[in-house]
């Protein structure tokens, strides 16, 4: 069960309960998303959460902040950091690579940064030298000869999207989602965690039942934040939701 986050959404401290909750849940990796300015990948619920926070201007390295929080709290939940080259290469690359592993995350995610951009090659080998995963990102539109290439520098595990396009916009579909693990597993042996269009505990289900390694959810869990924002058992009831859709997996 991978979680996905905007880290410090609404806030610092409730953004950490949240995700406190989540994990004694049974989340077993957390995504925590930086908010920017660039999120082009991402829907409108998403989106709305990062721009709650660019408001409130959140940065980078309190998401970096959050992380060691959420560190300190599990020495065993995978932690990952997802976002935007652009806020990377500002902070810039080194430092960041720096301050992640001084906090004891796991990697990083970039949205935008196919392998052949310069920039994301820097990220990449500084990432490398620290023993930290650049998770890769593989698209039903990525073709053979390019699964082929991006195998030789697949770590941590790879991000299955079942559909092309942006999160939150629609359900995956089953036959598809079953084609595309197969496919993968033809270039790596890395586990392989599927995402996008996982909303309900049954959408998850059925993805488990697909091949792949891990379910990722999102924008469901950031819907139900923002809909429930004021609500002072909301970690507690993020909680519940996140033990249903373990109790599918």
């Amino acid at each position: 069960m991978i979680a996905y986050f905007v880290a410090c959404y609404p806030s610092f401290e409730k953004s950490l309960e949240l995700i406190k909750k989540s994990i004694d849940a049974g989340v077993n990796i957390c995504e925590l998303g930086f908010p920017t300015q660039e999120a082009s990948g991402e829907g409108i619920v998403i989106k709305k959460a990062h721009d709650h926070c660019l408001e409130r201007s959140v940065s980078l390295k309190d998401t970096i902040k959050l992380a060691k929080a959420v560190r300190d709290y599990n020495k065993d939940v995978g932690i990952v950091l997802m976002g935007y080259m652009s806020n990377i290469f500002r902070y810039p690359i080194d430092k960041f690579v720096k301050d992640l592993a001084s906090v004891d995350a796991d990697g990083c995610l970039v949205v935008d940064a196919p392998h052949e951009l310069r920039e994301e090659n820097q990220l990449r080998n500084a990432l490398n030298k620290e023993n930290l995963s650049m998770i890769k990102l593989v698209a039903p539109t990525t073709t053979d000869e390019r699964l082929k290439k991006l195998s030789s520098i697949f770590s941590g595990w790879v991000y299955s999207l079942n559909f092309s396009g942006i999160s939150g916009s629609k359900s995956a579909d089953l036959e598809q989602v079953k084609s595309m693990i197969k496919k993968i597993r033809n270039y790596t042996s890395l586990p392989i965690c599927s995402g996008f269009g996982i909303k309900t505990p049954e959408d998850a289900k059925k993805i488990a039942q697909t091949g792949c390694d891990g379910v990722i959810v999102g924008t469901a869990i950031v819907d139900f934040i923002e809909k429930n924002i004021d609500d002072k058992n909301l970690p507690e009831k993020v909680g519940n939701i996140i033990k249903n859709f373990v109790k599918h997996l």
